[in-house]
C-alpha cells in the first residue's frame, strides 16, 4: 500500500515537472529560431551576434553579449543585455511578436530593455565614425556640430570633450488596457555622464493596437525629461567658446539668442519669461521638464484646429527648470509656422506620393525556378514529412542546399530532389490599396468601354476591307 501511494505522488509530481520543462525547452527553441532569423534578415544592414539566450515561461526572454556591427563600419556596438518582456509565453507562441520575425498582432504588453551599451571611440576609432557617417548620411553629418544651435556632437567633438567611450542604458515599453481603451507608453535613453531624455505618455480612445482605428485617440498627458549633466554641459561651453575666441559666459549668451532666433524663424516667438529660462538653462544646465496636462483629453487629430490663442491653455502646458516652475509661459506662433501649415492655405499643395506598403509571404515554387531564389528563406518539405527551414545557399544539379540556424551555429542541409515534396520561398510582395466601392465600379465601368471600344474598332476595320 505503501509503495503504491509512493507512486502516486511520483506521478502527481513527475508529470507537471516533465510537461514543465518539454514546455521550456520548445519555447526556448521557438524564441531561438526566431531571433536567428531575425538576425539573418538584418545581416544586410549590420552584423549581429550574440553569446546567451535565456528564456522564461512568464514570457521574458534575454540576450547576454550582444554585438552589433553596422555595415561599412569597423567599430562595433557591444550590448551587455537585451531584455525583451512579453505578458506570458503565449504572446510569443500565438501572437508571434514582430521583433523576432513575422509578426501578428502585438501584445497588450511590452517592455525591451537594453542595458550596458558601449561603443569604443578612443584613439583614431571617433574620426573614423565620423567618415563612416558622413558616407552614410552626408546631410545628416553637416547637422553634428555641438557649437551649432540644435546641432548634435560628432565623435571627433565628443573624444576632445573627454569623452572616449560612450556608454548607456535604453527603455521602451507599452501597456494596451482594452476594457478602459487607454494606452501606456514609456520611452527612456541615456549617455552616462551627458544626458538623459525621459517620455511617458498616456492616450485614450484606442481601441486595438491598430494603426487604421486610431482616429479617435486623445491625449491625456504627455511627460518628457530632459537632462543635460552639468559638468558635460559646462565643457561644451568652454570648447565652443575656445572655439569661437569667446568667454563661456558670451558664447552662452550667443547660443541663447541663436536658438530663440532659430525658433523664430520656424514661427514661434518667445515671450520674455521663456527667453530668460532658456538663457538660465544654458547656463547651469540641468533638467528641464516639460508636461502637457489636458483639463480634458484632447484629440490627436484637432490638435492642428486649436488656435493660437487655444493652445497653452487646452494643453494645460507646465514647464520647469530644475526643479523651479516657469510662471510666464507666453509665446506667440505664427500663422506661416510648419506645424500650423493647413492643407487649405495659400499656394499650391504639394502632391502627396501614395504610401507604397509591403509585406512578407510564403510562396509555392517548383524546384526548376528555385535557382532565381538564392539567398532567400525556404521551407522545404520532404516526402519523410520532415521540414526544414533556412536560407537557401545553392542549387546544383538534382541536388539543393538550406543553411540552417543551429544552436548558435550554422548547418547546411543538401536535400535531393527526388526526396523533396514541396518547396515554399519567402518573398516581400507589395500590398494593394483597398478600393472602395465607387472606384471598383469605375473601373469596371472603364474596362467595359474599352471593351466596346475595340470591338468597335474591330467592326469598323472588318467593314473596310
Amino acid at each position: 500500500m505503501l509503495r503504491r501511494r509512493g507512486n502516486i505522488w511520483v506521478w502527481i509530481i513527475g508529470i507537471p515537472v516533465i510537461l514543465g520543462a518539454a514546455a521550456h525547452w520548445g519555447f526556448h527553441y521557438f524564441v531561438k529560431s526566431r531571433v536567428d532569423a531575425f538576425i539573418l534578415e538584418a545581416a544586410p544592414r549590420a552584423a549581429i551576434k550574440y553569446k546567451t539566450l535565456d528564456t522564461s515561461l512568464a514570457g521574458k526572454v534575454t540576450l547576454g553579449n550582444v554585438s552589433i556591427l553596422p555595415t561599412g563600419f569597423d567599430e562595433d556596438i557591444s550590448v551587455r543585455i537585451v531584455q525583451l518582456q512579453g505578458p506570458d509565453v503565449f504572446s510569443y507562441l500565438l501572437g508571434r511578436l514582430p521583433v523576432l520575425g513575422e509578426g501578428g498582432a502585438p501584445p497588450e504588453f511590452l517592455k525591451v530593455i537594453m542595458r550596458d551599451i558601449v561603443l569604443d571611440i578612443s584613439g583614431d576609432r571617433a574620426a573614423s565614425l565620423d567618415e563612416n557617417l558622413a558616407k552614410a548620411d552626408a546631410e545628416a553629418a553637416q547637422n553634428r556640430d555641438v557649437c551649432k544651435a540644435g546641432g548634435s556632437a560628432s565623435f571627433s567633438q565628443l573624444q576632445e570633450l573627454g569623452v572616449e567611450q560612450v556608454r548607456g542604458d535604453g527603455k521602451m515599453g507599452y501597456r494596451h488596457i482594452a476594457h478602459t481603451q487607454k494606452l501606456y507608453v514609456d520611452v527612456e535613453a541615456e549617455f552616462k555622464g551627458i544626458r538623459k531624455l525621459s517620455l511617458s505618455m498616456e492616450l485614450n480612445n484606442v481601441p486595438a493596437l491598430d494603426m487604421r482605428k486610431a482616429m479617435g485617440v486623445a491625449l491625456a498627458n504627455l511627460k518628457l525629461d530632459y537632462y543635460v549633466d552639468p559638468e558635460f554641459g559646462q565643457r561644451v561651453i568652454e570648447y565652443c567658446a575656445e572655439k569661437r575666441g569667446l568667454t563661456p559666459e558670451q558664447y552662452s549668451e550667443l547660443l541663447a539668442d541663436e536658438m530663440i532666433r532659430e525658433m523664430g524663424r520656424n514661427g514661434i516667438i518667445l515671450g520674455y519669461g521663456l527667453s530668460w529660462a532658456l538663457k538660465n538653462y544654458l547656463k547651469h544646465w540641468g533638467n528641464i521638464m516639460i508636461e502637457l496636462s489636458p483639463p480634458r483629453p484632447v484629440g490627436m487629430a484637432s490638435l492642428m484646429n486649436l488656435s493660437r490663442a487655444e493652445l497653452s491653455e487646452k494643453l494645460g502646458l507646465q514647464l520647469a527648470i530644475n526643479g523651479q516652475l516657469v510662471t510666464d509661459l507666453y509665446f506667440s506662433i505664427q500663422e506661416n509656422a510648419p506645424l500650423l501649415r493647413k492643407s487649405g492655405g495659400e499656394g499650391k499643395k504639394k502632391a502627396v506620393k501614395p504610401l507604397v506598403r509591403y509585406k512578407w509571404e510564403w510562396r509555392n515554387v517548383s524546384l526548376g525556378q528555385l535557382s532565381s531564389y538564392l539567398d532567400h528563406r525556404v521551407r522545404v518539405s520532404t516526402v519523410s514529412g520532415v521540414l526544414h527551414e533556412g536560407k537557401l545557399v545553392g542549387t546544383s544539379g538534382k541536388r539543393i542546399s538550406v543553411q540552417k540556424n543551429i544552436s548558435g551555429g550554422k548547418f547546411i542541409a543538401h536535400l535531393v530532389a527526388k526526396n523533396i515534396r514541396s518547396v515554399q520561398v519567402r518573398v516581400k510582395v507589395k500590398v494593394e490599396p483597398e478600393k472602395s466601392a465607387t472606384e471598383e465600379a469605375a473601373a469596371k465601368q472603364a474596362d467595359a468601354e474599352n471593351a466596346q471600344s475595340a470591338t468597335e474598332q474591330g467592326e469598323s476595320a472588318g467593314g473596310n476591307q
